[in-house]
């Protein structure tokens, strides 16, 4: 009889044991889970405001942050047939198109602050290299949004050439672009509470850089 009271005893101990375990691994799961929620929502429960409004914005060059690459474009050919000198323009730029695209480490952070009306950003041009934060002013002005913005060059040049009667104009060209890629950090004030919060991300662009080019004259044969 001793022996079945102690070897039911045991039961019921590891029986309440296993149950107490169970119970803790479950409230560690919970309480791991509770912690994952807040970190995530961190951001989001900053944001109190009904808008906000930029106050600045800071830029890093990237390790790689400045590239130039070069494209070469299709030969043009222009024929002069008639009798009477003919001018020809050319522009291998005009269809050429620079880009603008932002990356955020909080999409829905940044979604939350960036509201409409669309803001506009002064882009780095990567012309001059910092190593540090820096501001930009004067540059470019693009939509601050995480989708890719196109926009034509500010300014580029045109070829205007007189081609002789009975000749034939022949066009080669290499455009040189530069790809910038720079890390950023916006700052926002709450139009309400005048709280200051942060986002940070990526930003690449491509601007058209300059143009090298071959005109050929030559007689038709």
């Amino acid at each position: 009889m001793k022996i079945r009271l102690i070897d039911q005893l045991k039961i019921k101990s590891m029986t309440q044991i296993k149950r107490l375990l169970s119970r803790g691994v479950f409230t560690i799961i919970l309480c791991s889970v509770a912690a994952c929620s807040n970190d995530d929502n961190e951001n989001i429960e900053e944001i109190k405001d009904a808008s906000y409004t930029l106050d600045e914005i800071e830029w890093k060059f990237d390790n790689d942050g400045i590239k130039v690459t070069e494209i070469e474009i299709p030969e043009e050919i222009y024929k002069n047939p008639s009798n009477s000198e003919m001018l020809v323009t050319v522009c291998s730029v005009e269809n050429f198109m620079q880009t603008s695209q932002f990356y955020s480490d909080d999409p829905k952070y940044f979604q939350l602050l960036v509201q409409s009306p669309i803001i506009e950003v002064c882009i780095p041009s990567g012309e001059i290299p910092f190593d540090d934060f820096f501001h930009t002013s004067g540059g470019p002005e693009v939509p601050f949004l995480l989708e890719e913005y196109t926009y034509s060059p500010h300014s580029y040049s045109t070829n205007t050439s007189k081609l002789p009667p009975h000749s034939i104009l022949k066009f080669n060209a290499t455009v040189i672009k530069r790809n910038v890629t720079a890390i950023y950090r916006a700052r926002f004030i709450g139009n309400d509470s005048g709280k200051q919060v942060e986002i940070t991300g990526k930003w690449h662009g491509v601007y058209y850089d300059s143009l090298e080019n071959i005109i050929k004259i030559e007689e038709i044969k």
